[in-house]
């Protein structure tokens, strides 16, 4: 499937059509402040939204959500609509690390919220996942996300492993450490890519920043994470982010040139996952 994000502001007829011409019958939809379907108006849009996209024969394969907490009376409102129209899985908001001295409390505090969720999901039948974000999020370190989930039911809490994210904060082995210490909770795959380039950002002798850019043009190492992906028989949904349009991005696209770098993306990752299937 493919992340709406990346074409926020497209009406979704128009993005129904165009991701159908590419051999994309499946979205990740944004329900979230600014998505594609606001949290306060879930009740009217989200099922709007699912008929519309279904009309173009796109399906909604998940949401991605500001979820935080069980408590919420918009998170049960959210996850049922979704489960009532067989949308199965959906990302988790983001819970910030808040500061030297502060993280094994935040875990804790996380963990307790995290469980809180994962009962939600088994009593309304949908599995929530939450993504590892490099940069000042709990999760960034993959094994902060396999001691907030454990205890919990994969079935309805899981992780949404991001490689791209992994990489970042893993460098040569930690994201493999990381993904191997998660490889039974992997619920849902990002599919993405990046450089590093000069400037502010992250440490370094050279303080760098990334750059998201075309998978056949990035740094991680895919063919080794889609080889471990076949190897635990993983399953699951595979999400396509073409996020290139902004400062973030190895160029400032246009929507047009979006769709078409989306469709040489899936190319080159089905071409990927082809020689990870024959190398078995």
């Amino acid at each position: 499937m493919v992340f709406s994000k990346s074409f926020q502001g497209v009406p979704l007829a128009e993005m129904a059509r165009r991701l159908r011409a590419s051999g994309i019958d499946s979205v990740d939809l944004t329900v979230r402040p600014g998505g594609h379907v606001e949290p306060e108006r879930v009740d009217e849009d989200l099922p709007k939204a699912i008929a519309e996209l279904a009309a173009g024969g796109v399906r909604v394969g998940m949401l991605t959500t500001n979820i935080l907490t069980a408590s919420d009376p918009t998170t049960a409102k959210i996850l049922r609509i979704a489960a009532a129209h067989g949308i199965k899985y959906y990302k988790l908001g983001y819970y910030m690390y808040e500061g030297f001295g502060t993280l094994r409390a935040r875990r804790d505090e996380v963990r307790a919220r995290v469980r809180d969720l994962g009962q939600l999901n088994a009593e309304i039948g949908i599995c929530g996942g939450f993504h590892n974000h490099c940069d000042n999020f709990i999760g960034a370190s993959l094994w902060d996300i396999d001691y907030i989930l454990d205890g919990t039911d994969p079935k309805y809490l899981g992780s949404y492993f991001d490689p791209l994210h992994a990489v970042i904060e893993g460098g040569s082995q930690g994201w493999l450490m990381g993904m191997d210490l998660l490889k039974d909770r992997i619920m849902i795959v990002a599919v993405k890519d990046f450089f590093w380039t000069e400037g502010a950002g992250y440490a370094g002798a050279r303080r760098h920043r990334i750059r998201v850019c075309p998978l056949e043009n990035g740094n991680v190492p895919w063919i080794d994470v889609l080889k471990n992906l076949i190897r635990i028989g993983y399953d699951g949904p595979m999400t396509l982010h073409s996020e290139y349009q902004g400062e973030h991005s190895f160029k400032d696209l246009s929507t047009d040139e979006v769709f078409k770098q989306t469709a040489r993306d899936l190319a080159v990752v089905r071409g990927w996952m082809d020689e990870a299937l024959n190398a078995q």
